[in-house]
């Protein structure tokens, strides 16, 4: 993605300064040398903060006292984007920001707030064609949120206390929220997820959601069914004293039959109804026979409730059991390796010569053998036990629907033999009786194979398979794990070109652990941070920062700016104790001898290479101890600032 940096812009506090304008190449290696405490250190806190950052790190003291505002102007594609934010004071942070894109920005003399980070942050998110969804819709931490282009921050920028780290690998991740985050979002980074896949499973969540609502639908209506059968002979024995039907039906005859009748009854009217005498003295036999069905089921129960409890404590007695056997074993399974050291003579626990050393040992081991085989025995009859032991809940359960069906038909029965006798058997009556079975019998039909409910159940399972493609994790893991193959491939040419201790061991990233780690000759995995000496750990990270940026800017993933910067990768070759402020070239140089000078020379040779390599532009930037003398003949590299001999980030008539 071509998003580059034009200038870094400073206003001053005193308006009549104007403003400072630092500016850059847009492909190759950007040079900042100079002594300490000249601000090259506040560069990249400074870029951060336009783009948006938390909270404001552009070091306290002078350059915060000096100035009001602080600004980048980024190149993209077709256009400039100017993004300045007013210095916070103190607070942490300030939300004032200063926003305007355009074929060719003019610098305004003072920049005056016309809009919010908030409203940058959601501006930046769609010139970066971040996905506005969820990682995880079920998720409600913020280690699942949305990925935004401020995540990505983390491979473009290698402060100071990061460039040679050997616990942190990439920029503002040491805190544990920030870690998370990016490791969940790596697979989008790296485009294993797309924001097509970001979609599908944000669909797919939805739509689980409402399928397992109406499979819950489906199961409550069939649940109903289930003991709306046992009432359908209740809706016919009422029908039959009512004089709509003279079907006559018990448990046996075929329930499709049962349901059939029952929707002839419903197209009836109550101007259809004809007492009829016998049906009547049969309502009382029903009952009766009703009541001598509940006493079956009830003995039925009776006897498997007293199987089950039986059986429910031989369960607790076999777990006592086997807890009993482990004990055993585990305390005879130590003569095994005791007589594994004796031979035909000597005491493997005294060391003393004996006639029968291991006699004792050959009666526990065969206890020992013993044990195991009742073991097995307990084992094989547990298996079976379990099964048996299922079935009997299983009995309970079917038994007692039974019996709640058969009671609640005797409530019924009984409460209608119990109505007021003026009431029973009046028209009216008999048309509430038909309203009432026409709405049972529509919400039987409900539950059937062809119905409504079940076809959307069926659509939905469909759909949620076609997602299942779309989002596969399959998919994901192989995008990802080539994705890591480029890398580490990359970073593993890129190392052979730095000052390493071992070059030829190669680079594993572990996603997990956001980390590197290096298998040596002798096949001994080392993380990163077992690894010793800074030169070793500031290598790794240029090899790996720069693997990444090859892999972003050529085989796509997220759009990532064009930008790597990093701040004084030379640090561990120059004695910081023995840099004095406003120090000479010559004195640096004096610093450094020959030996670090050429491993420091590496470094600027593998950022040139890089850029002459690389298939589109790309912008390094560097601030730097380490002056022309060792950089200056290489190709692709331009000096933007020398700040020595009280030329600093800050102009001196600033502070005056």
């Amino acid at each position: 993605m071509k998003f580059s940096i034009i200038s870094v812009i400073l206003w001053s506090r005193n308006r009549k300064n104007g403003y400072r304008k630092v500016d850059f190449e847009q492909n190759g290696v950007n040079i900042i040398t100079g002594a300490s405490r000249t601000g090259k250190s506040a560069i990249i806190p400074i870029i951060d903060y336009c783009l948006g950052a938390s909270e404001c790190t552009i070091p306290v003291g002078v350059i915060r006292d000096a100035c009001d505002w602080f600004g980048v102007l980024f190149n993209l594609e077709n256009e400039q984007l100017l993004l300045c934010r007013r210095e916070p004071g103190s607070q942490a942070h300030t939300g004032d920001m200063f926003f305007t894109r355009g074929k060719n920005v003019e610098i305004p003399d003072e920049p005056i707030k016309n809009t919010t980070v908030e409203q940058v942050k959601n501006a930046l998110n769609e010139i970066f064609s971040m996905s506005f969804i969820e990682l995880d819709p079920t998720s409600n931490d913020n280690f699942s949120s949305r990925p935004s282009y401020r995540d990505l921050m983390a491979f473009s920028f290698q402060p100071q206390n990061v460039i040679a780290n050997n616990r942190v690998l990439f920029y503002n991740i040491e805190k544990m929220e920030h870690k998370k985050k990016l490791i969940n979002i790596f697979p989008y980074v790296l485009g294993a997820i797309t924001a097509e896949t970001l979609a599908a499973n944000q669909e797919r969540e939805r739509l689980t959601k409402e399928r397992d609502r109406l499979a819950r639908e489906l199961d409550n209506i069939k649940f109903v069914s289930n003991g709306w059968k046992q009432e359908v002979l209740t809706w016919l024995s009422q029908a039959r004293e009512l004089g709509l039907t003279s079907f006559r039906a018990d448990s046996d005859t075929d329930f499709n039959l049962q349901v059939d009748e029952l929707k002839r009854i419903a197209d009836k009217s109550e101007n259809d109804s004809a007492v009829v005498s016998s049906n009547i003295r049969d309502m009382s036999e029903e009952l009766k026979m009703l009541r001598a069905s509940e006493q079956e089921l009830s003995i039925e129960l009776s006897i498997v409730q007293q199987r089950y409890d039986a059986m429910e404590k031989l369960s607790d007695s076999k777990k006592r059991y086997d807890e009993s056997l482990r004990t055993q074993i585990n305390r005879l399974d130590i003569s095994g390796w005791l007589r594994s050291l004796s031979d035909s003579s000597t005491c493997p626990i005294c060391g003393d010569f004996h006639d029968t050393p291991v006699a004792e040992l050959d009666m526990l081991c065969t206890a020992m053998a013993e044990i195991e085989k009742q073991t097995d025995s307990v084992q094989a009859i547990s298996m079976s036990f379990d099964r048996e032991f299922n079935i009997v809940k299983s009995e309970i359960d079917l038994l007692s629907e039974k019996l709640t069906a058969i009671r609640k038909r005797i409530a019924i029965e009984s409460s209608r033999s119990q109505e007021d006798a003026s009431k029973k058997y009046t028209l009216a009556s008999v048309s509430r009786f038909l309203g009432r079975m026409e709405f049972a019998i529509k919400t039987y039909e409900r539950m059937g194979t062809d119905s409504e409910l079940v076809q959307r159940l069926s659509a939905l399972n469909d759909k949620i398979g076609e997602l299942n493609n779309i989002a596969s994790d399959s998919s994901r893991k192989a995008k990802e794990k080539a994705a890591l193959s480029f890398i580490q491939q990359e970073a593993n040419t890129l190392i052979k070109m730095l000052d390493v201790e071992s070059p030829d061991d190669p680079i594993e990233f572990i996603v997990s652990d956001l980390t590197i780690r290096i298998k040596t000759a002798l096949g001994r995995d080392n993380y990163l941070w077992e690894i010793g000496s800074a030169s070793n750990w500031l290598a790794y990270h240029l090899a790996i920062s720069l693997a990444f940026q090859k892999y972003f800017q050529e085989r796509g993933g997220v759009n990532i700016p064009n930008i790597m910067i990093y701040d004084q990768p030379s640090q561990v070759y120059f004695p910081q104790q023995r840099l004095p402020e406003n120090a000479s070239t010559n004195d640096d140089a004096k610093l450094l001898a020959d030996e670090d000078k050429a491993a420091v020379k590496k470094i600027f040779e593998t950022l040139s290479n890089y850029i002459q390599n690389s298939k589109n532009p790309f912008q390094i930037i560097v601030m730097e101890h380490a002056d022309e003398d060792i950089w200056g003949k290489l190709a692709n590299t331009h000096l933007v600032a020398r700040w020595r001999d009280n030329e600093k980030l800050i102009p001196l008539s600033w502070l005056q």
